[in-house]
């Protein structure tokens, strides 16, 4: 179970990936059921070797926050709270969006994680 807060009318936690050996802490994480795809901040995944490579695949995703370009890497593991995937593909992007985050947590972890989320309780849980 991973507990969760509410700031300024965003859903937020905290991850830990794992590239290569090297572990990041992303602290001001959105938990967004909207986002089809989980996404991480360039700036921060450049801190553990996660770099755009000449054969990466650069593409624009869209949202209601705008649109972004980004490029996929399969980090070794992601950690929420107790949950944990591994070989997982995330998205690197520059995040600007206006207000400061980590990364966004997607649908496709979400899924992955089998995650279940309880706003009354607000937490980030599995269901089994």
């Amino acid at each position: 179970m991973k507990k969760l807060v509410i700031e300024d009318g965003l859903l937020l936690t905290n991850m830990e990936l794992t590239f290569k050996g090297q572990s990041l802490n992303l602290q001001r994480v959105l938990v967004d059921t909207g986002s089809g795809s989980t996404v991480v901040s360039t700036d921060l995944a450049e801190s553990i070797g996660i770099v755009a490579e000449e054969n990466d695949m650069i593409y624009r995703i869209s949202g209601v926050g705008g649109s972004e370009f980004v490029y996929s890497k399969i980090v070794d593991s992601v950690k929420i709270g107790d949950m944990k995937t591994e070989d997982f593909a995330l998205e690197i992007g520059a995040m600007n969006y206006g207000f400061d985050l980590d990364g966004i947590i997607g649908l496709d972890l979400l899924q992955k994680m089998k995650a279940v989320i309880n706003i009354d309780k607000l937490t980030l849980e599995t269901d089994f």
